[in-house]
């Protein structure tokens, strides 16, 4: 994460490594996260729909810019609640937690993790995937800011991991 530098990538700052306060330092996005502007409850913020195309160019800029890396790299958990706003409106992928290194062409997880409404078919199914599960989830985003509803909200958890 410290080699990152991208202008839609949360910006590394430092690392606690001392049990038991370990801990990662980034920059701070003032508007948190896109999940919660595009779904908090009473008055939205101005979301029109050049700001809301803005802010889908910049996700598609951060991971544009993950997978062009050598080697790729594949975050495996895009959902608007890793993308943080800063006062700008300027939007920035973060959580790495799940992103592997791209060193063949598909990546094997035994990780069950992540968020089955961003998540793509093959990841829930605990199948190789590469980029292309990034596009799917990054989809799943673009729907989720031009409706400004929550995706699958019409499913219980169970539903969504089914859905093929």
């Amino acid at each position: 994460m410290k080699r990152l530098r991208h202008p839609n990538i949360v910006l590394f700052m430092g690392a606690v490594t001392e049990p038991p306060n370990l801990s990662i330092v980034t920059e701070y996005l003032s508007r948190g996260s896109l999940y919660k502007l595009l779904h908090k409850s009473g008055p939205r913020e101005m979301l029109d729909e050049r700001r809301r195309l803005s802010m889908a160019y910049d996700v598609a800029k951060g991971m544009n810019y993950l997978h062009k890396r050598n080697p790729p790299i594949v975050h495996r958990d895009l959902k608007s609640p890793n993308l943080l706003v800063d006062k700008k409106y300027t939007v920035k992928v973060c959580d790495f937690g799940l992103s592997r290194l791209k060193a063949r062409t598909f990546l094997s997880s035994k990780s069950a993790a992540g968020t089955p409404e961003w998540m793509a078919p093959e990841v829930l199914r605990d199948e190789p995937s590469n980029e292309k599960a990034d596009i799917y989830s990054f989809g799943v985003i673009l729907w989720e800011i031009a409706t400004l509803q929550q995706p699958w909200s019409n499913l219980n958890p169970a539903q969504i991991s089914d859905r093929q």
